[in-house]
């Protein structure tokens, strides 16, 4: 894939992901801001996921480093009192930078406009803690990165190159007759027909790129289905595996295991997945071999890359995957 991200998820620890083309972060867990660097500058947008320790406990410093470069938006979920407790925190710690940082409460379905053109976010609810009421507003969120493409109109595709010159053509000559153009050079008056033209052909079509889980149970085939890639949270191997207590049921939250979210990706037809907010309780080797063993045991066609905690990876997808779909 021809996407750029960067990303460390240690599980209790710290995790973030960092989206170069959306200019987007999703959670700024420990040390996101020193790992990160000066890369925090080309931030426009922070995505929170949930209100837990390793995805912000790095978000002080990564509000104080970002708003040294002007205005940016931080977005996080609707629901929590976290959030209002760390704006103020901020704010009082570091007033002369942190007061960039435009806080923005998300419910499910809410859409975000990043810095970068046609390059939108959607956030959907996610089941992270078991108390979760539906009715409430969501306490955890995961995020669609969607590209906004200028595509041929159905009505108009199965027309030559010619024809579509044409067409364009007319409703660039029909639109520029409205007496508002009549003062334009005759330059502008032939750059604006034909813009206005290309207008009258296309219509926004929205990619989902990719799909990014955060923290709690598997997400559905319907909500994952269409995403180029699934960045999915599998903190266990194995259902076998699932520490309750590790997973933190005991205060109500609940987690994926590998096999999870692979079965999802094959169910839901993404070529590429991302492994992560995996245990570190497992070794790298144990890792891999489990991704390998039930991949094939799924008989998965996608690429699959897991992300061994402890690690920072500054260009996922041009790795060597550990699966790649074609090994059985």
């Amino acid at each position: 894939m021809q996407l750029s991200l960067a990303m460390h998820s240690s599980p209790r620890f710290s995790t973030w992901l960092w989206f170069n083309d959306w200019k987007v972060l999703i959670d700024a867990g420990d040390g996101a801001s020193q790992q990160l660097g000066y890369k925090l500058r080309k931030i426009d947008t922070v995505l929170l996921t949930h209100a837990h320790r390793d995805h912000i406990g790095g978000l002080p410093q990564v509000i104080n480093q970002r708003g040294e470069a002007g205005p940016f938006a931080l977005c996080h979920p609707a629901h929590g009192k976290s959030w209002g407790q760390l704006e103020r925190f901020t704010l009082g710690f570091n007033p002369g930078s942190s007061h960039n940082a435009i806080w923005r409460p998300l419910e499910e379905g809410d859409w975000i406009e990043t810095g970068v053109e046609g390059r939108l976010v959607q956030c959907f609810r996610t089941k992270h803690f078991s108390n979760d009421e539906p009715n409430n507003a969501p306490r955890s969120l995961g995020f669609h990165l969607v590209w906004r493409k200028n595509k041929v109109k159905p009505e108009y595709q199965s027309l030559s190159q010619q024809e579509l010159d044409a067409v364009r053509l007319e409703i660039g000559e029909r639109a520029i007759a409205d007496p508002q153009y009549d003062n334009l050079s005759a330059k502008d008056r032939n750059s604006t027909k034909m813009r206005l033209g290309a207008m009258g052909i296309t219509a926004p079509v929205d990619e989902k790129i990719v799909t990014v889980s955060g923290d709690g149970q598997p997400l559905s085939v319907e909500e994952v289905a269409g995403a180029q890639l699934l960045v999915h949270e599998a903190t266990f191997l194995r259902a076998d595996d699932y520490d309750a207590e590790e997973a933190g049921e005991d205060v109500g939250h609940v987690h994926s295991t590998i096999y999870d979210a692979l079965k999802l990706a094959k169910e839901a037809h993404v070529p590429n997945v991302v492994l992560y907010h995996i245990s570190t309780r497992y070794m790298d080797g144990e890792i891999r071999d489990a991704t390998r063993e039930i991949a094939a045991q799924l008989e998965l066609k996608a690429k699959v890359w897991p992300i061994l905690p402890r690690r920072v990876y500054w260009d996922v997808l041009h790795d060597k995957p550990v699966w790649d779909g074609t090994d059985n």
